[in-house]
Order: structure tokens, then C-alpha cells, then sequence
């Protein structure tokens, strides 16, 4: 019997699945070793020479025939001549969904203020060195708006146009919220006010914000009245008074009006709170008591008021001492004085060669025209506004959570970058330029601006604002601030000192905040500004409008007045 060759010569081993073609690489021995167990088991006689010679080249052909079917196998056509298909592959898999624990990017900072296109001759120093704390705190560089978080369910009741609620819902009264109980004696004291016709205050924190809603019930619609039995016999019927058509509105005038009385900032007598300070330090007036010489040296008619800011500082020489303030008060007047007295010997405050005493001041700056007013909007403007937007619904609160303090931070964040000129700071509700205050019925514009923009500051005290049917929103307990984050279309053109109606200034978009309501985005259509005051203010420069920096002692070159 002839061998058989098998095409696995040298292998060991179970069989395995190959992609590639490689020369045999096993060594002759077992080549031989193989063939010889085959000759062995297929005749143990002797093989002849002639049939070993025929059985070497059947297996040489064998495996040649063996190796070119493998290398056909394995081997591909030319590119050339394949037919390939042009129609547009499918789409990639979607990504992988990320693990819940990846981190999330934090909203970016509020963009720093652009550079001045131009600066005025007078160097500006913003290294300032005050003893007093509060001084130090309020130039402290304020932090960086935290991470946003997820937005969270928030505790207040949003009401809606058409509110529904699950059947399934039940009131847990014996667990109920502050806000819920606010809430809920808010509507019983609503309820009892158009009952019983007597006014209610309402109720709620500093700063607070309520939005109400009512249902709307569609007015039926009016038919005209019928003509009277006389004017039947006389003559065709008289035209109604009802169908003619409402006579336009007078355009607004700049004189006509006289400004209506605000509540803020507060009276003055000599025509602005720093001059009527500078009477109290005349020689003069009459000193009872040696304020000067307590800890904290304020004077008796400052004592008590929140509508300014204070700063002071002491200077020693041998037994005297001088007492060095400056304030800078709710109407942007400023006031410096300085006393000196003896620490050994206990003169009468009244004895003014014992102790004298001597004030300069700056008064209420007018109004800016529009080219400055314009320029402090591009300066400050969009970093103040994008402050407060970097707040929006994230669930954070910015400082303390009061309305005040959304504001008053966004300025003092403008106020770290050296390459713009300070800005004025948040004193009391004045937050910079005054460009409009007045009530309903209307008020005076004030500068050369033609409209709100972005960036500008709101208050508010005791208002109610329509913002639909059956909607309106009351503002301010008493107070309420706001940062305005979109420019406003008004109706009318608008002039300093224009006599002007809220109404016709256009809607305020703004961010906002009150205590235990995070900041939000909310709209309000000076249309429907129905009660209470408004104050609208633009950041400006501290320098270019007050007319100095707010220190101990007045600046060198400030063009100060003295009695």
C-alpha cells in the first residue's frame, strides 16, 4: 500500500484556524519521522525502489496543488478590478453615554470690563488704604460666582395661568413650609381685603417678590344703547360717546410737570446731604457732646443712618489728635471734615480754638450727556449684567441671598480690574447715575442716554406690576433691587430731563433675587406699573462723576467747596 502525506506534516497538536500562508518551518527529522510511521503501518515488507520514486512524486505534486489552493484562498484581487460601492456608509454608532459621577464644567466667570477708549488727563490711584474695616471690606475682591448646580425643585410656588394639580396631592398640614405659610396667610389676608374692603399689608421679607395670578373672565361683549324715543322723531340717532375714537395722549413735556415726591433719598435743607453735613462743622453751630473722641466717631447727624458711607482714619502728633473722615452720601454728595483736640486736657466740644474743626464738600454732580453715559455703559455694562446672569438658575444665592447684594457685588467684582476706573458703589439704593425715578403717573429722565440698557440697576419700593391678565406682581417690602440684562425699547424719544410716563420706557428684562428665592430671569412691562416708586440707575466711574474717590481725607486737586 502506498503512504499517504498528509498536509499537516510537522504540525503537533490539535488543528487550528490560520489567516496567514508561511513556508514549513519543522525540522527534517520529523518530516521523516512522520513518513516512516506511514510506510511502517501501510506494509512491513521491503519497498522497491520504483514505487518509492512514484510515491515521492505524487507527494510533491500533492503538496503543490495543496499550496497554490491555500495561497488562492488567502490571496485578493486587484483593486482594479473590483466593483465598488458608492452609496454613503451608515452612521457611526452613537457615543457611550457618560457615568453619572463625570464632572460638570461650571458656568464661565461674567467677562472683565472692556479697556476706555480714552481716559481723561488725571491719573487714577486704585491702591486705596483705609483704617477703617468697613473700608477694607467693601474693596475686598469679591469671590467667584460658585459652580451651577442642577437645577432643584425650588421651595416657592410658581403660579401659572392654568394651574393643575394631581388628584392625588394632599396638603400635609401639620409639615408645612414658612414659605407655604407665608404663602397661605397671603391669600387669606387677599381674601379678607376684598371681603371686608379694608386694606391689608402684605406680607413678606425685605426684598421679597410675589407673583400672583387670578382666573380671567372674558367681559361680555357691549351693545351699543338704543336710541331714545326723541331722537327718533327728530333726526337720525346721535353718534355714543363709547364708539368715537380716544383722543391721542399730549406728547410728554419737559416743563409742564412738576417731579413727584420720592421717598428716597431722603430731604435735605441746603440742597444736598454733604452741604447740609459741611453746617454742622461751621464754627457756628453749637457742639454739645465730644462724639469725636468715641471709638467709632460718627457724627450726631449721621448717627443712625444707613443712606451713606463712612470712612476715617487718626492722625497723632504729641498729645493731639485729629480725627480725619470722609462720607459719601445716597445723593453722590460728599462730604471730608477733621477735628483735632487734646488727649490730656478735656476742652468743651463748643470751644472751637480748643477744638477746631473745619468740612469741604462736593455736591449732588449733574447730569452726564449721552456720549459719557454711553462710554460708562460700555465699560461697565455687560460685565455687571453677565455678574448677575452667572447666577441665573443655578440654585446658588450671590452673597447673603438679599436683593441688595446681587448689585452691590456685581459692582465691586467690576471694581478689581486696575484698567478701569472704579465705579461708584452701591450706596444705600443708589447705585451710580440716576437716570430715571418716578411713580404711575410718571417721572423725569435724567442724562443724555435715549433708552435703560443692559447692565443699568433697578429699585423698586412697594410696586405693583401687571404682567398679563390676571397676573401682576408686587415688588419690594419695601425694597427690591434688580440688575437689568437687556436693553429696553422705549416709546418716546428721550432728553434729559424729559417728563416721561414708566409706561413709556419699555419692558425690563432682569435678573433677580430675595431671601429664600435664588436668582432668576424675570420680565416686567412698565405698562403695567400700576403703584409704589422706581429708581433706575447706570454704573459710572467714580472719579468722572462724583469727582473723587471716597477717602479719609480729600483727595489733592479735588476742586472741594468750603462754607
Amino acid at each position: 500500500m502506498r503512504p499517504e502525506i498528509h498536509n499537516r506534516i510537522g504540525c503537533h497538536g490539535d488543528c487550528c484556524t490560520v489567516h496567514t500562508v508561511e513556508p514549513c518551518r519543522c525540522h527534517p527529522s520529523q518530516v521523516s519521522t512522520v513518513a516512516r510511521a506511514h510506510l511502517s503501518s501501510a506494509n512491513s515488507g521491503p519497498l522497491p525502489v520504483s514505487d518509492l520514486k512514484s510515491s515521492a512524486s505524487k507527494a510533491k505534486d500533492f503538496g503543490a496543488g495543496k499550496f497554490s489552493s491555500a495561497r488562492d484562498r488567502y490571496s485578493s484581487p486587484a483593486s482594479k478590478n473590483l466593483s465598488w460601492d458608492t452609496s454613503k456608509p451608515p452612521p457611526p454608532p452613537p457615543p457611550l453615554s457618560r457615568s453619572s459621577n463625570s464632572i460638570s464644567r461650571p458656568k464661565p466667570q461674567p467677562p472683565p470690563p472692556s479697556h476706555p477708549i480714552s481716559r481723561s488727563s488725571t491719573s487714577i490711584d486704585h491702591t486705596r488704604s483705609q483704617s477703617s474695616a468697613s473700608e477694607k471690606q467693601s474693596h475686598e475682591p469679591p469671590r467667584p460666582p460658585p459652580p451651577i448646580r442642577p437645577r432643584q425643585d425650588s421651595a416657592s410656588v410658581s403660579i401659572r395661568d392654568s394651574p393643575e394639580e394631581p388628584a392625588s396631592n394632599k396638603v400635609d398640614w401639620a409639615h408645612l413650609t414658612p414659605d407655604d405659610k407665608q404663602l397661605f396667610f397671603g391669600w387669606l389676608d387677599e381674601y379678607f381685603s376684598q371681603r371686608l374692603g379694608v386694606a391689608v399689608p402684605t406680607r413678606g421679607m425685605h426684598g421679597a417678590v410675589q407673583h400672583h395670578a387670578e382666573p380671567v373672565v372674558a367681559p361680555a361683549p357691549q351693545r351699543p344703547p338704543p336710541p331714545s324715543v326723541s331722537s327718533r322723531a327728530s333726526g337720525p340717532p346721535s353718534i355714543p360717546k363709547w364708539s368715537k375714537p380716544a383722543a391721542p395722549s399730549p406728547a410728554p413735556s419737559t416743563s409742564a410737570e412738576t417731579d413727584p415726591p420720592m421717598s428716597y433719598p431722603p430731604p435735605t435743607v441746603h440742597g444736598s446731604a454733604a452741604l447740609d453735613l459741611a453746617h454742622y462743622f461751621a464754627p457756628s453751630t453749637h457742639w454739645d457732646s465730644a462724639w469725636y473722641t468715641a471709638d467709632n466717631p460718627i457724627p450726631p447727624p449721621l448717627q443712625g443712618s444707613t443712606d451713606m458711607t463712612f470712612v476715617a482714619s487718626w492722625e497723632t502728633s504729641g498729645p493731639s489728635k485729629t480725627l480725619h473722615a470722609g462720607v459719601l452720601f445716597a445723593d453722590l454728595s460728599t462730604c471730608w471734615f477733621s477735628v483735632s483736640f487734646s488727649t490730656t486736657a478735656r476742652a468743651p466740644p463748643a470751644d472751637t480754638r480748643a477744638v477746631p474743626r473745619s468740612a469741604s464738600f462736593l455736591p449732588r454732580p449733574a447730569p452726564l450727556p449721552a456720549p459719557a453715559l454711553r462710554a460708562a455703559h460700555a465699560t461697565y455694562g455687560d460685565t455687571v449684567a453677565g455678574f448677575a446672569e452667572s447666577f441665573a438658575g443655578g440654585g446658588a444665592p450671590c452673597a447673603r441671598g438679599e436683593c441688595w447684594d446681587l448689585a452691590s457685588e456685581a459692582l465691586r467684582y467690576v471694581a478689581q480690574f486696575a484698567y478701569v476706573p472704579a465705579p461708584v458703589p452701591s450706596v444705600a439704593r443708589t447705585h451710580g447715575h440716576l437716570l430715571f425715578a418716578g411713580r404711575p403717573a410718571g417721572g423725569r429722565w435724567r442724562g443724555g442716554d435715549d433708552r435703560v440698557r443692559r447692565g443699568d440697576v433697578v429699585e423698586w419700593r412697594t410696586a405693583r406690576v401687571v404682567r398679563g391678565p390676571g397676573q401682576w406682581s408686587t415688588l419690594g417690602a419695601p425694597d427690591h433691587t434688580a440688575v437689568v440684562v437687556a436693553d429696553a425699547e422705549p416709546a418716546v424719544g428721550l432728553v434729559d430731563g424729559l417728563w416721561v410716563r414708566p409706561a413709556e420706557l419699555g419692558t425690563l428684562e432682569v435678573v433677580e433675587q430675595s431671601v429664600g428665592a435664588p436668582p432668576e430671569r424675570e420680565r416686567y412691562p412698565l405698562s403695567g406699573f400700576e403703584g409704589g416708586e422706581i429708581w433706575i440707575y447706570r454704573p459710572v466711574g467714580m472719579v468722572e462723576y462724583v469727582g473723587a474717590l471716597l477717602e479719609p481725607q480729600c483727595p489733592e486737586g479735588v476742586d472741594a467747596r468750603s462754607l
